[in-house]
């Protein structure tokens, strides 16, 4: 049914899977655990009480003080912005993770098959090329043709 067009069926191979995993997915994985605007805004989000990553101004003014409210406060901006980046990387973290694991069983099952393969193709070569013992000519009593 995949021959189709209009099937809605499928196709994904492993050279397919594999270059998405090193072309696209691990270089994000990565970007994102490089990334210092990542860190400043987890610093930012997990702040201990009383210690301000945002610099606004004095909060004895009422504008810096909003503001500071609103990006690091318990529900602000940068907390919630925070966690959903985590989410976002976690998840990634994982896609990559399965994908690696479906490359390591396929190409386990390529392995077993290639094994099966060869162990085919020796045989039927040992047959055609008469590797096998043959079997002893009919009678002559089997002492190999001497007449003793």
């Amino acid at each position: 049914m995949a021959d189709k067009p209009d099937s809605g069926d499928i196709k994904i191979t492993v050279s397919f899977l594999k270059d998405f995993q090193s072309g696209v997915l691990q270089k994000m994985v990565t970007e994102l655990e490089a990334s210092k605007d990542l860190a400043e805004l987890q610093l930012a989000a997990n702040n201990p009480t009383g210690k301000r990553r945002l610099l606004a101004g004095a909060e004895t003014w009422e504008p810096a003080k909003l503001l500071m409210e609103k990006y690091e406060g318990k529900s602000g901006t940068a907390p919630t912005l925070w966690t959903q980046v985590d989410v976002i990387q976690k998840r990634l973290v994982q896609l990559n993770e399965n994908i690696s694991e479906v490359l390591r069983i396929a190409d386990l099952g390529e392995d077993e098959n290639i094994k099966l393969s060869t162990e085919l193709n020796m045989s039927q070569l040992g047959e055609i090329l008469g590797t096998k013992p043959p079997s002893p000519p009919a009678g002559n009593g089997g002492n190999g043709g001497t007449g003793v």
